[in-house]
């Protein structure tokens, strides 16, 4: 049953328009961001603008960026970025137009079981960001080795660095799994893809923004072990993790990222799992207890 439902879902998701317009979407971003940080490096070796508002040791890791191996560190970077905005708003389509459209009575007169259902459409959207990823990367590299050649910048790239990737990529799809989880519990509980692309997006800013509270944790040791048991810090510290892991330093790139006040990878990763599990159960409860028809 659960590889019938799942062969449906992924069957959805490549034919759905918005899947490949947001694959689009991110890969622009990302090929963006590296054009952007090329062209700043390249000005600052040419001498011929002030750039100002960078420092030394900014300029420095954009070039660690545009080079092997630290591209990888900045397209996981993207991917945890911009990635996750785009994956709140597949899943919110993935879950929420089955209730506008009125597939899900559909397929559950077939598949009864909305467990199944819903862990089918959580991997087949999980399937969906890691190729999106492995693009991603790809797009980085080719754009590593011409930034590479035009800028003249050393690459290092090692069977450490490759070995490692698969690391990188799975904590940076940890990283999006609550707020894609959040997302799918939204639109059950709303019942169409308005709730689900709102509760997401509402819930990821204001996490964002509660990752500005993380100066409260130098006032004192109770108020950074409750500012650590919110998402944002945690998710901070696998971010950091991987960029790392990669030679890239976050606290450079970000001025007011404090790396001292961030939790240790074992709470992060233990904190992450709690929040995946709660909203994990709340998109189960609204779907499995809940009527069916989407939102009048």
């Amino acid at each position: 049953m659960l590889a019938n439902l799942f062969a449906a879902e992924w069957l959805k998701l490549r034919k759905r328009p918005l899947a490949w317009a947001l694959l689009a979407l991110f890969l622009g971003l990302t090929t963006l961001y590296l054009a952007l940080a090329a062209v700043v490096v390249r000005l600052s070796a040419e001498g011929g603008a002030t750039l100002a508002l960078l420092r030394p040791e900014q300029l420095e890791q954009y070039r660690r960026q545009l080079s092997f191996p630290g591209v990888f560190g900045a397209v996981l970077g993207q991917i945890n970025g911009t990635g996750g905005i785009m994956a709140v708003i597949l899943a919110a389509g993935a879950l929420g137009s089955d209730y506008s459209w009125g597939t899900l009575r559909v397929m559950l007169s077939r598949s009864p079981q909305r467990g199944t259902y819903l862990l089918a459409k959580l991997l087949a959207l999980l399937l969906a960001l890691l190729l999106a990823s492995l693009l991603a990367l790809t797009l980085g590299g080719l754009i590593a080795l011409v930034a590479g050649a035009w800028l003249g910048l050393p690459s290092t790239l090692t069977a450490r660095d490759l070995l490692v990737l698969p690391l990188g990529l799975a904590r940076a799809l940890y990283v999006i799994l609550p707020y894609l989880l959040a997302t799918l519990s939204c639109a059950a509980f709303g019942r169409s893809v308005l709730a689900g692309v709102g509760g997401g997006l509402i819930f990821l800013a204001l996490d964002v923004s509660a990752g500005s509270l993380g100066s409260l944790g130098m006032v004192s040791d109770t108020l950074l072990l409750l500012v650590n048991l919110l998402l944002q810090p945690n998710i901070n510290t696998l971010v950091v993790q991987n960029s790392q892991l990669f030679g890239v330093d976050q606290a450079a790139l970000a001025g007011g990222l404090n790396l001292a006040t961030l939790p240790s990878p074992l709470q992060a990763t233990l904190v992450i799992g709690a929040y995946c599990v709660l909203f994990g159960y709340g998109a189960w409860y609204a779907l499995t207890r809940r009527d069916i028809v989407g939102a009048q």
